[in-house]
C-alpha cells in the first residue's frame, strides 16, 4: 500500500460544525426529546453509570447494541443530567455530522469552498435532521460513524495506505455497535475494499477478508456476549412478513421528495416527480457511462466517492426491506430510518454532479445541480425555522411541556407505591414517575405481525387484576401509534371498569363499584 494520502480539513469544516452545535443547543433547551427508545438508552446508561452493565432491570440489553449508551454515559460526565447529557452529545453530533457533509463534498467536487459551504447549508436546514439530531437516538452517532467509514474508504480506494485502511474499517466497527442496521453497508464495503489498489487477485481478496475482519469483530463480540446471557444475539425471530415492494418504494420515493423539497402536494405528484427526476438522472449517468466514460478517472476520489455513496445507499435500502420481511415487521419507513440514506445522497449527488461536468467538459449540468440545490434550500428554510422554532418552545416527546404539565401523569405520581399499573406507554410512566408499569396485553406482535395466542388470557388477567382493586389501567391520549394493542373502550368493556379520573390528555380506570 502506498503512503501518500494527505489528510484535508479545512478550517471552515470546522466552523460549519460549530455553527451547527450551537444550533442544537439553542433549539433544546428543554434538553434532548425522550421517545420510548430513549428511555431504553437512558436506562442503560444509569445501570452502566451504577455498575450493573448493559441491563435493564438486570435483564441484559440485546435489542440495542451498547455504543450509544457508552458515548451518552461518557458525556454525562461533563453533564450529571442524563437529558442534559444528550442535549450536549447530540450538538456534538450534529456539528461532526455537517462537518463530515461539507468534508465529504469539498473533497468530491473540485476542493471548492463555496459548493461545500452549499451542501452543509442543505444538511443544516433539513428540519427532519435538526429534529433526529434533538432526541435522544442513536442515528445521530451511527451516521457519524457511517459517513466517517465512507469518506475514509473512498481515500483509501483512491490512494490505499494502511492508516485509511484501519481507520475506514474500524469507523464501520462503531456504525455496527450502534446500529445492527450498519450491515447493510458491509457489502458495499466489501466491493470498494476488494477493488482498491492495483494488486493481485489472491491480495485482493486476502485484504478484502482482513477489513471485514476488523470491522465485524467487535460486534462478533457483542452478538456472542447476547447469546451468552440472553439466549438471543439480537431479540428478533426469523419470520417470514412481507411488505409491498411497491409500496416501499413509493415510501422510499415520497420520503426522498419531501427531504428534498418539503412542501404539500397531491399524494401521487411528489413521488411521480422526482421518481421521473431520479430515471432521467440515471440515464444520464448510462449515456454518461457510455460515451465518456474514458474521461472518468475511476481511480480519482470524486469517482471514488460517488460511487461508493450509491452502492451504501442501494444495500441499505435493500437490507432495510429484507429486514422488514424477514426479522422486524414493525419498522417504520419513515425520515428517521431512512436518514442515514439521505446524508449519504447529499455527498453522493454532489460528487456525481462534478464528475458527470467534468466527463462531459462542461460546466452546464453543474451550474443546473447548483441552481436546483440553492432552490431547495430556499423552500425548505421556512420549514426548517418552523420546525426548530416548534421545538425550542415546547420540547420533544416526553421532555415537552405537554407531558411534562400531564395531570394524568401528575395523578399516577399520586398512586400508592402499592398500586400495580397497566398503561399504554409504561416507558414514559417510567421516564415520567419512576414507577414501574406493565404494557396493557398485545393483541398483535408487532414484530412479526402475528396474532397474540394468549392476548385473551393476558387481558383477563389484566382484568382480575383491576377487578381485585390491585390494579388500575392508564390510558394515555397521545399514543396513537401502538395500533397493536386493545382500545380504551375495548379494554373497558372487557374488564367492566369504571373510569376513575378522567383528564385533558388520559383515563385512568379502576374496578367496576357494585
Amino acid at each position: 500500500m502506498k503512503k501518500n494520502f494527505r489528510f484535508e480539513l479545512p478550517l471552515f469544516c470546522i466552523l460549519i460544525g460549530i455553527a451547527a452545535f450551537a444550533l442544537i443547543m439553542w433549539v433544546t433547551p428543554h434538553g434532548a426529546g425522550v421517545s420510548p427508545d430513549s428511555t431504553i438508552y437512558i436506562n442503560a446508561v444509569k445501570s452502566l453509570l451504577s455498575g450493573k452493565g448493559f441491563s435493564v432491570d438486570g435483564n441484559p440489553i440485546t435489542h440495542y447494541p451498547p455504543l450509544y449508551p457508552l458515548f451518552l454515559a461518557a458525556t454525562s460526565i461533563l453533564q450529571s443530567d442524563i437529558i442534559q447529557a444528550a442535549r450536549l452529545l447530540n450538538a456534538i453530533l450534529f456539528g461532526i455530522n455537517a462537518s463530515l457533509i461539507a468534508l465529504a463534498v469539498y473533497l468530491a467536487a473540485g476542493r471548492n469552498f463555496w459548493v461545500s459551504a452549499c451542501a452543509a447549508c442543505f444538511f443544516l436546514v433539513s428540519a427532519p435532521l435538526i429534529e433526529l439530531h434533538s432526541y435522544a437516538w442513536s442515528e445521530p452517532l451511527f451516521m457519524a460513524f457511517s459517513l466517517a467509514s465512507l469518506i475514509l474508504l473512498a481515500m483509501y480506494v483512491a490512494k490505499p495506505t494502511v492508516l485509511l485502511f484501519i481507520a475506514s474499517s474500524t469507523a464501520l466497527g462503531g456504525a455496527l455497535l450502534t446500529r445492527y442496521i450498519g450491515i447493510a453497508f458491509l457489502p458495499a464495503a466489501s466491493a470498494m475494499v476488494f477493488v482498491g489498489g492495483d494488486r493481485q487477485l489472491k491480495y485482493k481478496i486476502r485484504d478484502t477478508v482482513i477489513w471485514l475482519v476488523l470491522a465485524c469483530a467487535p460486534l462478533g463480540i457483542l452478538l456472542a456476549r447476547n447469546v451468552a446471557e440472553a439466549g438471543s444475539s439480537t431479540n428478533r425471530s426469523f419470520i417470514f412478513h412481507p411488505m409491498s415492494g411497491l409500496y416501499y418504494s413509493a415510501r422510499i420515493l415520497d420520503i426522498l421528495s419531501y427531504f428534498i423539497a418539503p412542501v404539500s402536494f397531491p399524494a401521487w405528484i411528489s413521488p411521480a416527480f422526482f421518481g421521473l427526476g431520479v430515471i432521467v438522472f440515471f440515464t444520464q449517468l448510462l449515456i454518461l457511462f457510455k460515451w465518456h466514460s474514458r474521461n472518468i478517472n475511476w481511480r480519482s476520489l470524486e469517482a471514488v466517492l460517488s460511487v461508493s455513496c450509491f452502492l451504501f445507499s442501494i444495500s441499505y435500502v435493500v437490507f432495510l426491506y429484507t429486514s422488514i420481511c424477514f426479522f422486524d415487521a414493525s419498522t417504520p419507513i419513515d425520515m428517521r430510518l431512512l436518514a442515514p440514506v439521505l446524508i449519504i445522497l447529499i455527498a453522493a449527488f454532489f460528487s456525481a454532479a462534478w464528475v458527470t461536468a467534468q466527463a462531459l467538459k462542461t460546466k452546464m449540468p453543474w451550474r443546473n445541480f447548483i441552481l436546483i440545490i440553492c432552490i431547495s434550500i430556499a423552500i425548505k428554510i421556512p420549514n426548517a425555522i418552523q420546525s426548530a422554532a416548534i421545538i425550542q418552545k415546547n420540547g420533544l416527546m416526553y421532555t415537552s411541556r405537554q407531558w411534562q404539565e400531564s395531570e394524568t401523569v401528575a395523578f399516577v405520581r399520586s398512586l400508592p407505591e402499592s398500586a400495580m399499573i397497566y398503561s399504554n406507554a409504561p416507558d414514559a410512566v417510567g421516564f415520567l414517575t419512576q414507577r414501574k408499569s406493565a404494557l396493557i396485553p398485545e393483541k398483535i406482535s408487532p414484530l412479526t405481525m402475528k396474532a397474540n395466542n394468549h392476548y385473551s388470557e393476558e387481558l383477563m388477567s389484566m382484568c382480575k387484576n383491576i377487578r381485585d382493586n390491585e390494579a388500575v389501567a392508564v390510558y394515555f391520549n397521545q399514543i396513537d401509534w401502538k395500533w397493536f394493542l386493545p382500545t380504551s373502550s375495548e379494554v373497558e368493556s372487557t374488564c367492566q371498569t369504571i373510569i376513575l379520573q378522567r383528564f385533558g390528555d388520559g383515563i385512568v380506570y379502576t374496578e367496576k363499584q357494585r
